[in-house]
This record gives structure tokens, C-alpha cells and sequence, in this order.
């Protein structure tokens, strides 16, 4: 008798355990949505990286995110973005989302239309040409004519975010950060980065209008804080 009651009591405890797990995983998930990144690089012919990136919170139907394009030897093309994503494509399993896209480029800030189709752990943007739609915003003029951009892998969140910050501190401060000295009054900007968030270490191509520097470093980073201290800077000779 009391095996049997000691079991049902377990029984108990298991099903109130699994309904309070998931009653609390189905809260996070509509207050905070889903959070999906993507990342594209790849040297072009001049071997400077192209880059992409993306970050997505879907919550049911409605997503709002960041998208930049950043082609090395062109103009970049960076905002964020709000719209509705839609069901899965069961032919492509892909989803597609449409957004107004509050882009910068060139210089100009616009508000434009942004389609992206992700599924299958890849995402993609879609150019096109654009016109006003009479309010000032910028709609494709041909939806059968949009062109894809590079394909963009998912990408943990966290390291994605790790390394933006990383890259953008390493951007920021390679004058204070390199050990060398720069030459004829020029000034050290990075030209080309390579980051291991797995290892905490990269390395880094910089020049100063002159002369051309590649080293490797390696780096403690705080995520609470996006804190980021360089502990190594070896210059390759």
C-alpha cells in the first residue's frame, strides 16, 4: 500500500513538474519571441570581406530586426525593420517575411520594403528596384524582378553579438591597440578581421596609407556588459 502510494505521489510530482516547465517555457516564449541571427562573410576577388548579417524576434506573426549589408568596396546599407513573417512554405520550408525597412545608406535614411526568406538554418534579402508609393516610402516596382543577395548561415545570437562588439572595439581603438608605429603621419584603421568567439582570439589586417601590418590577438570578453580587453596583440613580421 505504501509502494502504491509513494508511485502515485511520484506520478503526481512528474506531471506537475513537466506542466510547470512547460507552462513557464510557453511564457518566455510569448513575452520575448523568438530570436533567430544569420552571418555572411567572404573575401571578394580585391581579398576584402563582404559581410551580411542578420537578427530577427519573431513573435507569432509580427518580427522586427536589424539588417546590414556591408560589400566592402561598395556602399553598405544598414537599419533596422518591423513587419509580419508568414507560415511555412511546405515546397521550399522556407518563411518569408515582409517589412518596412528604416535603412541607411549612402548617407540618406530612407523607409523602404524588405523581403527575406529564411528556413533550413540559411536566410536571404531580396534587392530590387524601388519606387515611392506616394508616402515616402520605397516598395519594389517589380516583386517578380527581385534579385537575392549572399546567403546568410544561422548563427548563435551570443557569438554573433560577441563579435560585433569585439570587432567594432578592435575598429575603434586599433590605434591605441597595435604596437607598432605608424608611418609618414598616417593613422592605423583595420582593412580585414577574423574573429573566434570559440577561442577568444582573431586576427587583424590594418594599414595606414602607407604601409600595410597583420597580427594576431586575443581577447577576454563580458557579455553582461559588453566589455572587451585585448590580452595578447602579436604582430605577424
Amino acid at each position: 500500500m505504501k509502494k502504491l502510494i509513494t508511485i502515485f505521489i511520484v506520478g503526481i510530482l512528474v506531471i506537475l513538474g513537466t506542466w510547470a516547465f512547460n507552462s513557464k517555457r510557453n511564457v518566455v516564449d510569448t513575452d520575448a519571441g523568438v530570436n533567430l541571427c544569420y552571418y555572411y562573410t567572404k573575401d571578394n576577388a580585391n581579398g576584402v570581406a563582404d559581410r551580411a548579417w542578420l537578427k530577427m524576434n519573431i513573435k507569432d506573426t509580427v518580427v522586427t530586426g536589424e539588417f546590414r549589408n556591408l560589400p566592402a568596396e561598395t556602399d553598405s546599407n544598414i537599419g533596422r525593420f518591423e513587419g509580419t513573417v508568414g507560415e511555412l512554405d511546405q515546397a521550399s520550408m522556407s518563411r518569408t517575411v515582409e517589412a518596412i525597412w528604416d535603412s541607411l545608406a549612402e548617407g540618406m535614411q530612407n523607409k523602404e520594403e524588405l523581403t527575406i526568406k529564411f528556413g533550413d538554418g540559411s536566410a536571404v534579402a531580396f534587392f530590387g528596384e524601388k519606387i515611392d508609393r506616394g508616402d515616402g516610402v520605397y516598395v519594389y516596382k517589380d516583386k517578380n524582378a527581385l534579385i537575392p543577395s549572399n546567403t546568410m548561415w544561422q548563427k548563435d545570437c551570443m557569438d554573433l553579438q560577441e563579435m560585433l562588439v569585439v570587432e567594432d572595439y578592435i575598429r575603434q581603438n586599433i590605434v591605441n591597440i597595435a604596437t607598432n608605429n605608424a608611418v609618414l603621419g598616417g593613422t592605423w584603421y583595420v582593412v580585414k578581421l577574423n574573429i573566434s568567439t570559440f577561442e577568444n582570439t582573431g586576427t587583424v589586417i590594418y594599414e595606414d596609407g602607407h604601409v600595410q601590418s597583420q597580427a594576431t590577438f586575443s581577447y577576454d570578453f563580458n557579455g553582461e556588459n559588453d566589455l572587451v580587453v585585448i590580452t595578447n596583440f602579436s604582430i605577424k613580421e
